[in-house]
């Protein structure tokens, strides 16, 4: 099961290095899983990414911890 992101948006880059580092996937490998997708950016720069999409990245992985996910 995926941690909770600490915002309620979605992951930062940092968490979602956790979330590979956790499930022994190469962050380059999980990048690539993710391909392009939208992000929204907080005023201070920081770049979240949606739960979802991280969801589907890992799914397409074959991790346990991801989730199939109709386009949004």
């Amino acid at each position: 099961m995926l941690p909770n992101p600490k915002d309620p948006n979605g992951y930062t880059k940092e968490e979602i290095l956790v979330i590979c580092r956790e499930r022994k996937i190469h962050h380059m490998t999980f990048w690539k899983a993710f391909g392009i997708n939208t992000c929204m950016i907080k005023k201070d720069g920081t770049l979240i990414y949606y739960q979802c999409d991280v969801e589907s990245a890992l799914y397409s992985l074959k991790s346990k911890d991801g989730v199939a996910h109709l386009w949004d």
